[in-house]
């Protein structure tokens, strides 16, 4: 093949499109659509609305060490108190991520 042909085939190719792959989002993008508006992007809830409703301060490390990811996962997936549930918005690896965001935010590993 020529270098001529070579130059129109890349060009060519070059032209076609390519599929469009959707993104996951991060969990900082996860955590900053549905939870820092109550939580806040800190995690001590001192957020309006997070004071209206009395979320809870992620960053309180008794709470933290009080409760195991099981936990965590049916709190997000179900809801919780004033807390809305996540399981038909969310992934489960979205919600998982948000589990490790939670223990990040507290300074915690998973459990």
């Amino acid at each position: 093949m020529t270098n001529r042909r070579l130059g129109a085939l890349a060009a060519l190719l070059s032209l076609a499109p390519l599929p469009l792959l959707a993104a996951e989002p991060s969990r900082s993008e996860t955590w900053m659509t549905y939870c820092a508006v109550c939580h806040g992007d800190d995690g001590k809830a001192q957020t309006e609305k997070g004071k209206e409703k009395g979320a809870r301060d992620l960053t309180n490390r008794k709470w933290q060490d009080s409760v195991d990811d099981p936990r965590l996962l049916k709190s997000i997936t179900k809801g919780r108190d004033k807390m809305p549930a996540f399981g038909k918005k969310l992934t489960a690896e979205e919600i998982q991520a948000l589990v490790e965001e939670v223990r990040a935010i507290g300074g915690k590993k998973g459990s």
